[in-house]
């Protein structure tokens, strides 16, 4: 009798058991809004849930029994069907500190009048440093702003997160806020006076990330891009005493071998010193080239200044052109004549010569009297040419006078002297003689002599 009580004792315990677990039936959607957890905060991990209650509605707590706290915290609803309710899942610190990657556990949710409802959860556990990704872009000379990437990696909201960068070449502190997966740029403006003498390469950026009450510090790396670049200016003063400065200078990145050339003829080489002795000379026909060499770090210049001193040359020039000037004053007249003769083929055989007197006024002049003597043995041919306006039988001279003649005017008289007497050898015809007025004054000037060579048949004028 005694055992046959026991039997019904577990029995009745086993059946009031049994009726709460049939009619407990949880149905449990999750989708991960947020599932990364950052060990250094105390951020939790974000879940969607849609739970559907497939029995009467009830009285339901969610707990987990591994070190993770569950929000909602106390009692809630669950109307029967679908019901949505955003679970946060907050970690132990021993976890937080333990545990790196993904983190599974179980979660259970528990009626008041129903059976206990077991689920599994993950969550990915990642440091602050290994959730943001600093990176910067390529920096080449000449940029006034560098472009720094700021990357979240995870599937994480983060807001408020200050960050401070030092490089070599800028530095910067500022907040930033990020969405899961989004990346933000910084544009920051750069040293250009450090910039200037850095060398190509790399070089590393010091971050420090400040979330909440967290700060983790890292380091990424900038690259300098290589860049050869050489400038020369050249700047000249002075007029008799020049100078002429030239500077090279490293624009570029990298160590650059800087060549300055420079030409002076043989003549004003004599008259020029340098700054700077040349490394090398070279000598080619009437100019000598000149050489100067220096290894530029990068930002560094080096200057030449090259001294010519005219001054002697110069007086030179004046007084050569001086006598020139002097040379022509006193033996060009404001009237020219140019004297010319050729040889005239006559029907009878006679020896016959025609000439030709070019009269050219440089200036304006008046009373112009153009006077030309006939040779011995010669006769004046009067059916051709300009007749003269008086001819003097005794003396055999022709005169051809012009009252008035402008500057740049010019004319030409022509006639033919003959001779029944065949010449030999050479002829010479006498120099013309033209007497002129200007500013009130009597002036005289001589054509050219002139000569003919019978044999030959040419003429030559001196």
């Amino acid at each position: 009798m005694v055992v046959k009580k026991k039997s019904l004792i577990f029995a009745i315990i086993f059946l009031s058991l049994l009726i709460p677990l049939s009619s407990a039936a949880l149905e449990v959607e999750k989708t991960a809004k947020s599932e990364v957890v950052i060990p250094e905060l105390n951020n939790p991990a974000v879940f969607d849930f849609n739970i559907k209650n497939l029995g009467q509605p009830d009285s339901f707590e969610i707990f987990s029994l591994v070190g993770v706290t569950m929000d909602p915290r106390g009692a809630f609803e669950l109307n029967t069907g679908d019901n949505p309710l955003e679970v946060k899942a907050y970690l132990s610190e021993d976890i937080r500190n333990k545990i790196r990657g993904f983190f599974k556990f179980e979660y259970q949710i528990k009626g008041s009048n129903s059976a206990v409802f077991k689920d599994m959860i993950t969550v990915n556990i990642v440091p602050l440093a290994e959730t943001v990704e600093i990176s910067v872009d390529d920096i080449r000379p000449g940029d006034s702003e560098a472009t720094i990437n700021i990357a979240n990696r995870q599937n994480a909201q983060i807001n408020e997160m200050k960050l401070t960068f030092s490089s070599a070449f800028f530095t910067y502190s500022g907040n930033v806020s990020l969405s899961p997966y989004a990346t933000s740029k910084i544009k920051v403006k750069m040293d250009k006076t450090a910039m200037s003498k850095l060398s190509a390469g790399s070089y590393i950026l010091s971050n420090v990330i400040g979330l909440e009450s967290a700060s983790v510090k890292s380091e990424s790396s900038i690259n300098y891009v290589r860049k050869e670049e050489v400038t020369e200016t050249r700047t000249s003063t002075g007029f008799i005493i020049r100078d002429v400065k030239i500077t090279k200078s490293n624009k570029g990145n990298v160590p650059a071998s800087a060549n300055i050339t420079l030409s002076r003829d043989i003549l004003t080489r004599l008259v020029t010193v340098y700054t700077l002795e040349p490394v090398s000379s070279e000598k080619g026909g009437l100019f000598v080239d000149y050489v100067w060499n220096k290894e530029l770090l990068p930002g560094e210049s080096y200057s030449v200044t090259v001294t010519t001193n005219y001054t002697f040359p110069f007086i030179l020039i004046i007084l050569v052109v001086l006598v020139i000037v002097l040379v022509r004053v006193f033996t060009q007249r404001s009237l020219m004549i140019t004297k010319r003769v050729s040889l005239v083929k006559t029907k009878g055989g006679e020896f016959a010569l025609r000439v030709r007197l070019h009269v050219k006024a440089r200036k304006g002049i008046s009373n112009v009297q153009i006077i030309d003597r006939l040779p011995g043995m010669t006769k004046l041919y009067e059916k051709f040419g300009v007749k003269p306006d008086k001819i003097d039988p005794a003396t055999r001279r022709l005169f051809w006078s012009v009252p008035k003649l402008a500057a740049g005017e010019e004319r030409v008289f022509s006639y033919i002297v003959y001779s029944k007497v065949s010449m030999v050898g050479s002829f010479e015809l006498p120099a013309t003689t033209a007497v002129y007025e200007e500013d009130g004054k009597t002036h005289e000037v001589l054509s050219n002599k002139t000569f003919f060579v019978a044999n030959t048949g040419s003429a030559t004028s001196e």
